[in-house]
């Protein structure tokens, strides 16, 4: 009997897993603590966190990425920029993965440091971004990358904000080329 082809799924590849990122946040969060996932795209992030029992809020500034989001996960996402993102109680950590370069570089520590104003002090905050300086990015699909980080960049972008450097390292990949990774915790 012959059986049809079924294509493997395709392996995951972004960089946040690539880069083993979820395991040193996790390990920060409190159990069935509340995430906020800051730009949630599709939301495979936002699955993986409610699989691990993470009570988890989303946004994304794209209708399409929430819906899809929102489906996936069976729960609502809200849609915002990371400015507009408001909340009573504090966060016990943020997921920020390759959320943030898509913003204009002048945009970026604006938006981080309001981002800690939503998280519990001490709380873990998680972003990435293409590595290099100054190179330009490719500009294609719903989300165009805008901005690239190296370590020295991590630096002066963080130093003035609430928050400090836990930890950052650097991943690379074929699909996505070379990303810095940051861990930061709210002061």
């Amino acid at each position: 009997m012959i059986t049809p082809h079924t294509p493997a799924p395709s392996p995951d590849t972004r960089p946040a897993l690539v880069a083993g990122a979820h395991a040193p946040f996790l390990a920060l969060l409190p159990a069935r603590g509340h995430l906020l996932e800051a730009g949630c795209g599709a939301g495979e992030d936002l699955r993986l966190f409610r699989e691990r029992g993470l009570m988890v809020t989303a946004f994304d500034a794209s209708r399409a990425q929430a819906a899809a989001a929102s489906r996936l996960c069976g729960q609502p996402v809200r849609i915002c920029r990371f400015e507009q993102m408001r909340s009573v109680v504090p966060y016990d950590g943020i997921w920020a993965s390759g959320s943030l370069p898509c913003l204009p570089e002048h945009e970026i520590a604006p938006a981080l440091g309001h981002l800690a104003t939503l998280l519990k002090a001490g709380g873990p905050l998680y972003a990435s971004f293409p590595h290099g300086k100054g190179e330009p990015l490719p500009r294609s699909g719903e989300y165009p990358l805008q901005t690239r980080l190296d370590e020295a960049g991590l630096l002066r972008l963080v130093t003035p904000l609430p928050v400090t450097l836990h930890r950052h390292w650097c991943s690379e990949d074929g699909a996505n080329g070379r990303w810095l990774h940051a861990l930061l915790l709210r002061c």
